[in-house]
């Protein structure tokens, strides 16, 4: 442990857990010391938060640490595409569709706006972190800024 650090009960239980595929609910709550209605608590909590997972055997339940989601090996390698590497992509199958330059416009713009969109309540969430108060209009900016692309 880091000198200064402080840690409760809850990381002693998720530190339980980094290096098993489950563990019986019971075993957790007695390894920790803690009565299985707490950890039952925590548990439930956590679940929520996609920090932990449960699984049932028969009637027992096991809880396990959510891994990180593997990043598809190819973008490991080349890195993420650039916004320009997509477009050029997304122009290049319009044409093979034989799609007019005018509709590959529209359709572009459409396309972005609806993946903006989906990622709407994050970007409020995160201006309001930051302090700003008035995340409509950044957010009118931010979506004017991407289709012009």
């Amino acid at each position: 442990m880091v000198e200064g650090t402080i840690t409760t009960t809850v990381d002693d239980l998720l530190e339980l857990l980094k290096n098993k595929d489950n563990m019986a609910i019971e075993e957790v709550a007695s390894k920790l010391k803690v009565p299985i209605k707490v950890v039952q608590s925590w548990i439930d909590f956590l679940v929520e938060e996609k920090i932990l997972g449960i699984e049932f055997k028969f009637t027992k339940p096991f809880v396990y640490l959510n891994k990180p989601k593997n990043i598809i090996p190819e973008l490991i390698e080349d890195e993420m595409p650039s916004i320009d590497k997509i477009k050029e992509d997304f122009k290049r199958k319009a044409e093979e569709k034989r799609i007019s330059q005018k509709d590959v416009k529209n359709l572009w713009q459409n396309h972005i706006l609806e993946e903006v969109e989906k990622k709407k309540d994050f970007f409020f969430k995160e201006s309001r972190k930051r302090g700003f108060f008035n995340p409509e209009d950044l957010w009118i900016k931010y979506k004017k800024n991407l289709v012009k692309l």
